[in-house]
């Protein structure tokens, strides 16, 4: 299917209608307001108990939401004869498949409300990248859009350290207000994911993509994103950041800079023999260092995955009660709420797949499957392409191994709008934007990225 969306016939078709200057502005200007309106899901009111009734914030998201799905409808009708829009809409068509499956489950969803409006988080992303894959077509857009990604989870990570150092219960990054049953403005799971993404793609962008202002943002990423992972104490976000992080600088730098971290490595295992030779200082650092890892767990909760274990069978459960079907989309159980945790709430299944899988069934499961393999099937174009290309195609699959690590425990990019899925979806346009670039008749041509 990928190959037939940008095969050689169809670049050269004639559009049905030639779009006008004004036309590829609104695309432009929907784009860059969809950036900077879609971080303010993200957040919530601070409280500090459970509370069911609106909030002013909750009426922000609301109008946002509206403004982004039905601004997102109206930039793409009034681009339908954009020479692009066929090419990307193509590949992009198992997840609008997804998205119509997913709202058609608001017939059987117990929480119709819910569904509804998660519904329409996941249409205004579509529309965001969609939006992103008809103007990234040039190196120059496509540094424009990853610096705007930058700057977005620079600044959602700077407005929660802002808010901690003003009030630490307030801002979500205290867990124990979580465990009252209040709510801060950003869980702190979802705060370190914004800053585990924050420090891994201005890397992507200067190593991989010799992107020249991505060096440029390096000392506040470290600083902001560094603070918020630390004071989030996300262990995966932690854990996918060092992985990805250290692959690339490791993978990427010239022999005589690995021998320099081996030998280096080596110097300060030699020193800690040699000034501490009875370990004493390590051990009440290694104590220090289990104890934030752990975070005051006990071995039979850690092996629990945190509590995830009870959870995956609660949910399990629920899904053997509608295994074709599902509950309705972002729904987990069959009435709708469920006890885990000592807790009554619709959970999330902290699980991707298992999440889709009880909330749209077998058949939803299989859509976004296809949808997923799709996307894949396109990224691998970018191997043909030029260099640039094949840069893109490198940090798309670093990308990718991120967000496999996180599905594993968090619903990851399919979950409540928030910057893990805006990068998610962006980076999906980027990449269906260069793909439709390629014509498979040609042979590639090496290319530097503009140094924009």
């Amino acid at each position: 299917m990928s190959e037939a969306a940008f095969s050689p016939s169809q670049a050269n078709a004639q559009p049905r209608a030639v779009p006008t200057a004004a036309n590829e502005r609104l695309l432009f200007r929907f784009t860059f307001l969809a950036f900077w309106l879609l971080p303010v899901m993200g957040f919530t009111m601070p409280t500090e108990s459970s509370t069911h009734s609106w909030q002013v914030l909750d009426l922000v998201k609301l109008v946002i939401l509206a403004i982004v799905c039905f601004g997102g409808a109206f930039t793409l009708h009034a681009n339908l004869g954009h020479r692009q829009f066929w090419r990307i809409v193509e590949p992009l068509l198992p997840f609008y498949v997804f998205f119509a499956w997913s709202f058609l489950s608001t017939l059987w969803s117990p929480l119709k409300s819910v569904t509804i409006f998660q519904c329409g988080g996941l249409a205004a992303l579509l529309f965001f990248a969609t939006s992103i894959g008809m103007i990234a077509v040039t190196q120059k857009n496509v540094s424009k859009i990853l610096f705007h990604l930058c700057l977005v989870l620079l600044g959602s990570s700077f407005v929660v350290l802002l808010a901690y150092l003003i009030d630490p219960t307030m801002s979500g990054l205290d867990r124990s207000r979580i465990h009252t049953g209040g709510d801060g403005l950003i869980h702190p799971t979802a705060a370190g994911a914004t800053a585990s993404l924050g420090l891994l793609i201005p890397t992507l962008c200067h190593v991989i993509g010799k992107f020249s202002w991505a060096k440029k943002l390096f000392v506040p990423c470290i600083l902001i994103h560094g603070s918020i992972v630390i004071l989030s104490n996300s262990r995966t976000a932690t854990g996918m950041a060092v992985l990805t992080i250290g692959f690339v600088l490791f993978w990427y730098s010239t022999n005589v800079g690995r021998a320099k971290v081996v030998a280096a490595i080596g110097v300060i295992c030699f020193a800690l023999v040699l000034l501490d030779p009875g370990f004493r200082l390590w051990s009440s650092t290694a104590g220090a260092s289990a104890e934030y890892v752990t975070r005051g767990q006990s071995g039979d909760q850690l092996k629990g995955v945190s509590g995830r274990s009870e959870m995956w069978s609660a949910i399990w459960n629920e899904y053997e009660k509608a295994l074709i079907i599902g509950h309705g989309y972002f729904v987990t159980s069959e009435t709708g709420s469920l006890v885990v945790w000592n807790t009554r709430h619709n959970h999330t299944a902290h699980n991707l797949m298992l999440q889709i899988l009880v909330s749209t069934g077998a058949i939803g499961f299989i859509v976004f499957g296809f949808s997923l393999v799709q996307s894949g099937l396109v990224a691998l174009m970018l191997r043909r392409g030029n260099l640039f290309q094949h840069r893109l195609f490198v940090m798309a699959m670093v990308a990718s191994v991120w967000y496999f690590g996180w599905a594993q425990l968090g619903i990851s990019f399919m979950g409540p709008v928030r910057p893990e899925s805006i990068v998610f979806f962006s980076l999906l346009g980027i990449v269906v934007g260069q793909a439709s670039q390629i014509k498979t008749s040609t042979p590639a041509v090496n290319g530097d990225p503009a140094r924009s």
